[in-house]
């Protein structure tokens, strides 16, 4: 009995864990949120997004540091405003990656304090096909998974992502239309 007992404090001294579940159903990848909500880590969050919602955030982050770029080298200082230049990502563009551009997005739409609400345990999947399905949990929530790659992910921002991406992608057309007009102005003023 004391060698069980032994063994069974050792265990829990050295923090014996079991692995994550796996992200090869809903319900698994799911489960996945729980640790990033507990600790409030967005990082964490943004590694069990979707694949599409990861790729959008790459996206977005990769057109406003092209966007900062062109906005620094052509721009007048007068025609700098941030709000301007990036709209509702002004707080987000100056992000060292993604993972750190997510987390300012996740502040804006306080989404920790969202996903904390409805997380519970699984009692339904719904809706589900080959790469989309909707986890309900006990406390009411109900939560979008999407499968790339054979894993699945959170795919709540997936659609809102998309659009920002497209949109930004717009919006970096034209500041270089914009940046171009601005470098005519100074070269036919001999401005510098």
């Amino acid at each position: 009995m004391r060698t069980i007992v032994a063994v069974t404090l050792l265990a829990a001294a050295t923090g014996c864990q079991s692995p994550p579940p796996s992200r090869n159903d809903p319900a698994g990848a799911f489960a996945r949120l729980a640790p990033c909500v507990d600790s409030a880590d967005t990082g964490c969050l943004f590694d069990e997004l979707d694949r599409d919602s990861r790729w959008s955030l790459s996206s977005i982050h990769r057109t406003l540091k092209a966007i900062g770029e062109i906005v620094d080298r052509s721009y007048p200082a007068n025609r700098r405003d941030p709000v301007a230049v990036y709209g509702t990502w002004a707080k987000a563009a100056g992000s060292k990656d993604p993972h750190e551009m997510f987390s300012v997005f996740c502040s804006r739409r306080d989404c920790l304090r969202e996903l904390a609400r409805g997380l519970g345990a699984v009692t339904e999947i719904s809706a589900m096909t080959e790469t989309t399905a909707t986890v309900k949990t006990t406390r009411g929530g109900s939560f979008q998974m999407a499968r790339a790659d054979g894993e699945w992910g959170l795919a709540t921002y997936r659609d809102e992502l998309i659009k920002e991406k497209i949109r930004l992608g717009d919006n970096l057309d034209q500041v270089r239309r914009n940046a171009a007009d601005f470098d005519e102005q100074r070269l036919a003023t001999g401005e510098k």
